[in-house]
């Protein structure tokens, strides 16, 4: 096998190991010694690739979230009707902050002496875009400034909702009141607003 092959094997297998660690154990309880013994490495192979603990989630976390994205935009995008997007996508956000590797990376950011800070990978534009492409096909005749706010917009209220369980905030949400706020936001955004002050 080429040492090429081999760094990549190896790679792959670090972050198995930490993958299944971090999703049973919490980030807190697993040390990098764990995860190498997992995946049948020494402590050095590990540095040989990662720098920390925290740098090794950072690689899994972003992963996970361009393929849920991925599959998040294909979902959504074959749906009959926009209200049937709109409740794919709600019930899609849930199921994102409730996978473990969620709760595992809000929890390495609340306990690390260099907080990592909560980011979305660069697919979370293509979600926007997604959300835009989906109010245009039902809109057409909508103006693009108009229809991407309200992309923005939805995309916002998805986040805020669907981390509700996992961030300390002083904020209240229901599911079903939350999905009629969203289906409002997608209905309004096709309609250009007439009380604006002319110029």
């Amino acid at each position: 096998m080429l040492q090429a092959e081999k760094t990549d094997r190896t790679h792959r297998e670090l972050l198995k190991s930490a993958y299944c660690l971090f999703t049973e154990r919490g980030f807190d309880r697993t040390a990098i010694s764990d995860i190498v013994s997992l995946a049948g490495y020494s402590t050095g192979a590990f540095y040989r690739h990662y720098k920390s603990k925290s740098d090794i989630l950072d690689e899994l976390w972003t992963d996970f979230v361009e393929d849920f994205i991925s599959d998040s935009i294909a979902g959504a995008m074959n749906a009959d009707s926009l209200a049937q997007a709109m409740d794919f996508l709600v019930q899609r956000s849930i199921t994102f902050f409730n996978h473990p590797l969620c709760s595992c990376y809000y929890q390495a950011g609340s306990i690390s002496s260099a907080p990592m800070h909560f980011h979305m990978p660069a697919a979370a534009k293509d979600f926007t875009n997604m959300l835009f492409l989906l109010l245009q096909r039902e809109y057409p005749h909508a103006s693009e400034a108009r229809l991407r706010t309200y992309a923005s917009a939805l995309h916002a209220v998805i986040i805020a909702y669907s981390s509700k369980a996992e961030r300390d905030r002083d904020f209240s949400f229901e599911k079903n009141t939350i999905r009629e706020i969203f289906l409002l936001l997608a209905t309004q955004a096709g309609r250009e607003d007439s009380q604006s002050p002319k110029k």
